[in-house]
């Protein structure tokens, strides 16, 4: 495979790309806000003296919602989520299953087997009209009865914090895309946090670069102490 050889330099590239600062603080708050770290938002707003963004007033609510996901209170999230935003599991099917799949787990986490047999069969919890691939879900899922500790069953990842935790920021990102359909027509810009979407490109591209055999460039360091500091080494941050 022959070498390759960008047409100009990795480091005189990044050298080159100019991120001003007030960029990197609209990008450090809208993760802030989109994530829920509220106190961490009001703050950056008041030192950094940039606009909190149009999702602010959404935060509580949000975090309230995915809070009760996690400790397990399924069915009082989606309550709740349905009264702010009405048409949420109108749109977000993907999203309604995982919450309702969830509450299948959270039954089977409790022992309540019978509950969980008349959940999963009855028309309410829509497993019946779901697409093959959901289907393989809900049959993972329904393997769990089958052991006295599903938690160290073949499917026991299901029964994981961490799970609670991804169907929790799945109800968040719907909850934003919902405020955003709600506010259209405003200049509120992409749903998916830009910090995130930046990173993302970022390490796709390091990792393109290395594939092609190239090695002389400068790696952003997601392990810095300072993520800002980095940022500015990258990227020689200007005013």
């Amino acid at each position: 495979m022959a070498e390759f050889k960008p047409p100009t330099s990795w480091p005189h590239r990044m050298a080159s790309f100019q991120c001003r600062q007030m960029d990197l603080n609209r990008l450090v708050m809208n993760y802030l806000v989109s994530e829920g770290y509220q106190e961490a938002a009001k703050r950056f707003m008041a030192e950094a003296n940039v606009e909190p963004g149009p999702h602010m007033d959404t935060i509580v609510d949000r975090m309230r919602i995915q809070e009760a996901v996690r400790v397990g209170q399924v069915k009082y999230a989606m309550d709740l989520a349905s009264r702010i935003y009405p048409c949420i599991f109108e749109t977000e099917n993907y999203v309604y299953f995982h919450m309702q799949q969830l509450r299948l787990i959270e039954m089977i986490r409790d022992q309540k087997v019978t509950k969980a047999l008349n959940f999963a069969q009855s028309p309410s919890s829509g497993f019946a009209q779901v697409d093959p691939e959901r289907k393989k879900e809900v049959e993972r899922t329904m393997g769990l009865l089958a052991f006295d500790r599903p938690e160290n069953s073949p499917f026991g990842e299901l029964m994981l914090y961490s799970y609670r935790q991804k169907v929790a920021g799945e109800i968040n990102s719907a909850m934003l895309r919902c405020h955003q359909t709600a506010s259209r027509g405003k200049d509120h810009g992409p749903m998916e946090p830009r910090m995130i979407f930046l990173i993302k490109l970022i390490l796709w591209a390091q990792a393109k670069l290395e594939k092609e055999g190239c090695t002389d460039f400068q790696k952003l360091d997601l392990q810095h102490a300072d993520f800002e500091e980095e940022f500015r080494r990258n990227f020689q941050v200007g005013k």
